[in-house]
């Protein structure tokens, strides 16, 4: 992927921090790219306010994804 055009990145559209984080993985490795969506998501979290974590907690996809890991959890105990 190229480098993205600065005069394309959006402010106000997460996609264009995606893309950011996108780059600095294929430049650094793909380690590199889930630190950065890691960091970005603390950052997130941090700003929250209360209701706001509850409603992402609320997100169909958030439920979905909590509840798979769950069974990895539960998978991780079963001693196979």
């Amino acid at each position: 992927m190229a480098k993205p055009d600065p005069g394309d990145f959006d402010e106000e559209d997460i996609e264009s921090y995606l893309a950011l984080a996108r780059v600095q993985g294929e430049m650094a490795g793909n380690d590199e790219w889930i630190i950065a969506l890691e960091d970005m998501t603390r950052v997130a979290w941090r700003l929250m306010t209360e209701d706001q974590k509850e409603s992402f907690r609320a997100e169909p996809e958030i439920i979905a994804l909590t509840d798979s890991f769950g069974d990895f959890a539960d998978d991780q105990n079963a001693d196979f």
